[in-house]
């Protein structure tokens, strides 16, 4: 196992999953992965002083499972979990107007239950580097392009590839941004975008990055510096452009632009198979083309430096981005922000911000205020 993915899995351990002593990890993962799921399970292991369950999973359900890196038994349930997924190929599309919930998770289109319970353990999804993910990125890319992109993200060539002044950073800029109060907002951009907003009643900025009840942090995503809010969607009006490629049914989309009344997209511009493509998704929800949430992200970020991840996970934080459908639960602090969010089967996040975006809030009692400009969340 080379360098680049012991430094990966001592990512995975201390900085996503924040293993501690006593932990006992399970890691679900498919043959192609289960060297890196052992690496991983002797690393947890000078820890946790544990042993880790490796559950090695074909078409979708659980054919072993192996008590990994311990010397006897187990005898404790897992307290953290890891998926180590395989980057496959999206397929072919199916041919039907609706497809199943099964073929739009294929996509990584679905959205989440808006009622999602809180975690109450630990638990990561870490991408593992691969030519067919290489193959999606560029076609002469194979395996060393995507473990050259987790390189950038994660900093593994530096000797400070353990820091977490980012996470950090995001969370304190996570609680000034709530602490400001904002109700209103507009994004505007020289590229083709200008947005005027509501937030939704009972929601507050929200990022990645989870604390459990007992204020145990993790990241789910291994890597977060996004920070995000849910949108009252009928109040979102005037338009915004694309600045950077995104995925939309395992087609690469460079370039979309749209028009937004009263929250709903009515009229957009785009290449031809995506149009065919963004009609199939308009067609999966009567809410689906509703704009639901607004992630920040700053352009210094290391997500932000790379142009496409083909994952929804990582493409959602660079720059400014706003998501179609469902939005995500974490920043639906009441009650009624589930009932009246925008609940969607499906989701789509569009990246629509660059180094001349210029977000700006309006607090309850009236007050502007810059949220974000020149790339940079900003510090009144």
């Amino acid at each position: 196992m080379n360098m680049l993915m012991e430094r990966y899995a001592d990512i995975i351990i201390n900085r996503a999953l924040s293993l501690t002593e006593g932990d006992v990890l399970s890691i679900n993962t498919e043959e192609e992965n289960i060297d890196f799921a052992h690496l991983i399970a002797r690393k947890a292991a000078e820890i946790t002083g544990n042993g880790s369950y490796i559950q090695n999973i074909e078409k979708g359900r659980v054919i072993s499972t192996e008590e990994a890196a311990s010397d006897y038994p187990i005898e404790k349930k897992p307290t953290a979990l890891l998926y180590l997924p395989v980057y496959r190929s999206f397929g072919k599309l199916s041919e039907e107007s609706l497809l199943s919930a099964a073929e739009i998770q294929r996509f990584r289109h679905l959205s989440e239950p808006l009622d999602n319970p809180e975690p109450s353990l630990p638990f990561v999804t870490a991408p593992v580097p691969s030519e067919e993910w290489g193959r999606i990125l560029d076609e002469e890319g194979g395996l060393r392009l995507s473990s050259s992109l987790i390189e950038a993200l994660l900093s593994l060539g530096e000797d400070s590839y353990m820091d977490e002044n980012e996470t950090d950073l995001i969370l304190y800029e996570r609680d000034r941004l709530n602490e400001l109060k904002i109700e209103k907002g507009r994004i505007a951009d020289e590229e083709g975008t200008d947005l005027t907003f509501s937030f939704l009643p009972g929601s507050e900025f929200a990022t990645t990055i989870h604390s459990l009840r007992n204020g145990r942090r993790f990241v789910p995503t291994v890597y977060a510096c996004d920070i995000f809010r849910a949108l009252n969607a009928g109040t979102v009006n005037g338009y915004f452009t694309s600045t950077r490629p995104f995925m939309l049914f395992g087609h690469i989309v460079h370039s979309f632009s749209a028009r937004v009344e009263n929250g709903k997209i009515t009229d957009y511009s785009t290449d031809e198979a995506s149009a065919v493509l963004f009609d199939l998704y308009l067609r999966q929800d009567e809410k689906a083309g509703y704009l639901s949430e607004v992630t920040l992200a700053e352009e210094s970020s290391a997500a932000s430096q790379i142009d496409f991840f083909a994952l929804p996970e990582w493409d959602r934080m660079r720059g400014i981005a706003i998501t179609l459908g469902g939005p995500r639960p974490e920043s639906l602090r009441t009650d009624d922000a589930r009932k009246t969010a925008n609940e969607s089967l499906v989701t789509l996040t569009i990246p629509i911000g660059s180094d001349t975006s210029l977000m700006t809030g309006w607090t309850e009692d009236g007050d502007e205020v810059t949220l974000m400009e020149d790339g940079f969340i900003k510090e009144e």
